[in-house]
């Protein structure tokens, strides 16, 4: 028998796992579509979620520069952020080194405060598990703290069910 998550969650799995991982990797997705640097009055934090990922990606990009490692991907002929970054350039233990200091000086990445939490998750993906036992799937229960990911579905499971399945997950955990 094949199980796996319904949709929603696992790209709330797959955000999270990505949001939680550690070093170059984040950083680099994070900064490669940086604005340039003569961005004045417009990273002025109000507040909100976009504005604040924009500040600190802005201040991880100088100050990862400021080590030696410019990730803001450079510009096309036009003068065009080019979104990219070859990291073939850099020796990745003194990125990944780098990457840590300015993280410790500058913070961690604001997060995103309409993203669910991990309980919440966990919780959305019991209801899920519930659902699909409930319509006659022999459908194991998540484990907590695994990141939520399972096997692919077998063809003999309804789309149908793990539709519905889903959003009556989503509606008894959602907030």
């Amino acid at each position: 028998m094949h199980s796996t998550l319904p949709t929603r969650t696992i790209r709330r799995t797959v955000a999270g796992s990505l949001a939680a991982a550690a070093g170059a990797l984040l950083l680099l997705g994070l900064t490669a579509c940086s604005p340039s640097a003569d961005t004045g009055d417009d990273l002025k934090s109000n507040g909100d979620f976009e504005t604040s990922i924009v500040d600190w990606r802005q201040k991880m990009d100088d100050c990862m520069k400021e080590a030696g490692f410019d990730l803001t991907g450079g510009e096309t002929a036009a003068g065009e952020p080019t979104g990219s970054v070859d990291t073939s350039q850099f020796d990745m233990d003194a990125l990944n080194k780098a990457s840590v200091a300015c993280t410790a000086k500058v913070g961690d990445a604001p997060v995103d405060p309409n993203q669910p939490t991990e309980d919440e998750m966990f919780d959305t993906q019991l209801a899920f598990a519930k659902c699909m036992r409930d319509s006659g799937y022999d459908y194991p229960d998540p484990v907590k703290g695994s990141g939520g990911m399972g096997a692919a579905f077998g063809s003999d499971v309804d789309p149908n069910i793990v539709d519905a399945c889903s959003a009556k997950a989503e509606k008894e955990t959602t907030k």
